[in-house]
């Protein structure tokens, strides 16, 4: 009896230190992308207006604050099919996209494979990493948003492998 009391106070508290962690990690890579933002308005001449965006869908806007409520998890079925509702672009000079980047790298990073500017370069479809820091100044930014769009689409963690 005494034993599964301190079970379930186990699994309670490394419950609540996942829910912790994962609210951190968020938080920091919700930082690290309003410092690139920053860095990239700071780059910019203070007398030359912002690139007008090809785009007719305005940007996302940035993570909620963990103060506030996390919007309605998608459904089961929606997340499997979200990743790859945008193909990567095709023929030798296809448009990269920020949407089309982000479900790009976030696929790569469902795949459980480690993955980095030099590997996506070699092995991913081409002009993925240029058009990675064209957009985002540098790799490790958009690896960071992916990664805000796998947490997005998988609040508990990413699936099994096999299961995407």
């Amino acid at each position: 009896m005494i034993r599964s009391d301190h079970r379930a106070a186990l699994t309670e508290e490394v419950a609540r230190f996942q829910a912790d962690v994962r609210r951190l990690a968020l938080a920091a890579a919700q930082a690290i992308v309003q410092q690139e933002l920053d860095r990239r308005r700071a780059k910019r001449p203070a007398g030359r207006p912002a690139a007008p965006r090809t785009r007719a869908a305005p940007a996302p806007a940035p993570a909620a604050p963990p103060s506030k409520p996390a919007p309605p998890a998608p459904s089961p079925a929606e997340p499997a099919a979200a990743p790859a509702a945008t193909a990567a672009p095709t023929g030798k000079r296809g448009k990269w996209t920020r949407e089309t980047i982000i479900n790009e790298l976030a696929t790569w990073m469902l795949s459980g494979t480690a993955i980095d500017a030099a590997f996506v370069t070699r092995h991913g479809p081409p002009g993925l990493v240029a058009a990675a820091r064209r957009v985002f100044g540098r790799f490790e930014a958009a690896l960071n948003v992916a990664g805000l769009r796998v947490s997005e689409l998988y609040p508990d963690g990413p699936p099994q492998r096999g299961q995407v």
